[in-house]
C-alpha cells in the first residue's frame, strides 16, 4: 500500500483538519513511493495510515498551542 493524493486527502477529511501543502507534499514524498532494499521493491504497509495520521495531530496540537 502506498499514500495517494487521495487516500491523503480522505484522511484529512476524517479528522477535519486542514495542513498546510507542504506538509502533504512532505508525507506524499515519503510515503507515496516504493523503496528499494537490497534490490527488491518494498511497499509501504498499512502503518503509512498510522504514522500520517501521527504526524497530522502533531501537527493539529502545535497549531492549538500557538493560538
Amino acid at each position: 500500500m502506498m499514500l495517494t493524493k487521495q487516500k491523503l486527502n480522505k484522511i484529512l477529511r476524517n479528522y477535519r483538519v486542514h495542513v498546510p501543502s507542504e506538509l502533504k507534499k512532505e508525507l506524499l514524498e515519503q510515503y507515496g513511493n516504493t523503496c528499494c532494499r537490497d534490490g527488491r521493491t518494498i511497499e509501504y504497509s498499512s502503518r503509512i495510515f498510522a504514522s500520517t495520521c501521527e504526524i497530522v495531530r502533531s501537527h493539529e496540537n502545535a497549531n492549538k498551542e500557538v493560538k
